[in-house]
């Protein structure tokens, strides 16, 4: 008596045959949330960190949403303003927050990726230390233009308000063990070795035998 072939059984990501408990996924498999940028940049949760390190690095979207924000505001202020009123400072000093904004995502980006390690600090988080000084110090510059705009000082201190909440989580969520953990755990956060040379320097090659003169030919003097 014969059987029929059987399928072969399939156990996604491995799964145990006999509905026994599932193993890890396998090396090399697909990621959470690898499919989507906004995940995969921090813009949105990702499962595949732990829900500080998502809060820090929606954090710094924030703050580059609020540069963008006071960058359209200021172009508006400057189209409305009186002729006399000198709107330039108000723009140049939006264009240098935009340059901020640009930092906070390049900040999010190191975490995302885990390429703290390139700067070659022990501790990952002495790079976001100095990144959030800088975007906090820079920071209290909004509050001191257009003051002569009633609408646009008004928003703009908001804004600036939002940034430094901004600089201020961020610097709380770092210190959270959760975060030093994770950022401590990725490969890519440790600063790499420093190249040393090979210990007895590179092999000498033999020297090579002296050429003999085909016959028929005197040997050389």
């Amino acid at each position: 008596m014969t059987y029929p072939p059987q399928p072969p059984e399939s156990h996604p990501y491995g799964a145990a045959p006999g509905g026994g408990p599932a193993g890890p996924p396998p090396a090399g498999g697909p990621a959470q949330g690898q499919g989507d940028f906004a995940a995969q940049w921090g813009i949105k949760e990702n499962p595949g960190r732990p829900k500080k390190v998502n809060q820090f690095t929606q954090l710094l979207w924030a703050y580059a949403a609020a540069t963008v924000l006071i960058f359209l505001f200021s172009l508006i202020a400057s189209a409305t303003a009186p002729w006399w009123y000198g709107t330039g400072f108000i723009v140049g000093g939006a264009v240098f927050g935009l340059i901020l904004g640009a930092l906070a995502v390049a900040i999010a980006w190191y975490v995302t990726k885990d390429k703290l390690g390139t700067f070659g600090a022990a501790d990952p988080r002495v790079p976001l230390y100095i990144g959030l000084g800088l975007l906090g110090f820079f920071s209290l510059g909004g509050f001191f233009g257009g003051w002569g705009l009633g609408w646009y000082a008004a928003i703009g201190t908001l804004l600036g308000l939002a940034k430094l909440a901004a600089v201020g989580g961020g610097f709380f969520l770092l210190f959270q063990p959760e975060v030093e953990q994770y950022l401590k755990s990725r490969p890519g956060n440790h600063p790499k070795p420093p190249h040393q040379p090979p210990p007895h320097g590179y092999p000498q090659q033999p020297p090579a035998p002296p050429m003999t003169p085909p016959p028929g030919y005197p040997p050389e003097m």
